[in-house]
This record gives structure tokens, sequence and C-alpha cells, in this order.
């Protein structure tokens, strides 16, 4: 039984850090290619290595120049970068790649209380596992939160995607509303 358990944890593993390099790799692919369009227009910023995306990501600051802060709380980002003003997220389904990286989160730290509760505790009752893995995938998932939302902004740099496309209006500090004009009424 402990066989197959390590086996099951090394094949989810192995499948997960699989996942990581190809989407890394992609997002490095499709930023050179960004990067060669901003070059080819004029716009040429230094490639950043990724050990120092890594140490951005993990202290939540900009991917792009290190020095803003991705959040302004625990639990609600800032729009823009103070420093260099990047776009952190602009459309509204970029959410969905750091739900991606909270589940996988939420999804291994189901798996390893399981098994340690398995070994531990073989005659502890199963409704008991369930509300002990269930408050366990919890707290991971509010103590994962900042840093999942800042990798997955890294991500988008990466990718060419952060601060390509201008904010939405209601992003900008000067934005004013503009008055809906009314339809002429039909003749």
């Amino acid at each position: 039984m402990i066989f197959a358990m390590i086996a099951a944890l090394a094949v989810i593993a192995m499948m997960a850090a699989l996942g990581v390099i190809l989407a890394l790799a992609m997002a490095r692919e499709d930023g050179a290619e960004a990067a060669a369009e901003r070059a080819a227009a004029g716009d040429v910023e230094p490639r950043v290595p990724g050990w120092t995306l890594l140490r951005r990501a993990l202290g939540r600051r900009c991917p792009r120049c290190g020095g803003g802060a991705v959040f302004a709380s625990y639990f609600r980002m800032n729009s823009r970068c103070s420093e260099c003003g990047a776009v952190f997220w602009v459309d509204q389904g970029e959410w969905l790649g750091a739900f991606v990286i909270d589940w996988a989160c939420a999804t291994g730290t189901a798996i390893v209380v399981w098994i340690a509760l398995e070994l531990a505790f073989t005659k502890l009752p199963q409704i008991l596992e369930i509300a002990i893995i269930s408050t366990c995938v919890m707290v991971s998932l509010f103590a994962t939160f900042p840093w999942s939302r800042s990798f997955w902004t890294v991500f988008l740099y990466l990718a060419g995607a952060m601060g390509e496309r201008p904010a939405r209006a209601q992003d900008t500090p000067n934005a004013t509303p503009q008055a809906a004009v009314p339809p002429n009424p039909p003749n």
C-alpha cells in the first residue's frame, strides 16, 4: 500500500512538473516573439533572468521592474505597478491561470495530508479524515492566494501579455466617466 501511494504521488508530481515546464517554455517562446515585435517597434526592454523573476514572484513584486508591489493588501491586487506603470491583469479571464495554480496546490495538499493520515492513523474514521483534509485544503488556498497570482503575473510577463494593452478606463486615476447619450427615438 505504501508503494502504491508513493508511486501515485510520484506520477502526479512528474505530470505537474511537466505541465509547468511546458507552460514556461510556451510562455518563453511567446515572450520572445513579443519581444521581437517590441524591438522592431523601437521599444527594447532587457530580458530578466529566470531566478530574478522567481525572487520577484516570491516577494510579490512587479516582474518587469521588481520595484512595485503586485498586492495592495493580502487579498487585493494593484491594477498597475507603482514604479513602472505595467498593467498586471487586463483581461477578465486572467484569473483562471492563478486559479489553476491554486487548484494544483490544493490537490497536492489533499494528497499529502491523505497519505500522512493513512500512514499515521490507520483507524481514523473516514468522516474525520475528510474534515481534516478539507480544513488543510482551505488553509492552503488562503495561504497560497497572493503567490499564485504573483506567479501568474510572472507567467503573463514571460508571455509578453503584461502591460502590452492599455488599461481599462476605471483603472486610470484621472478617468472621468462619460455620460451615456440616449439613442435618438425612432420617428
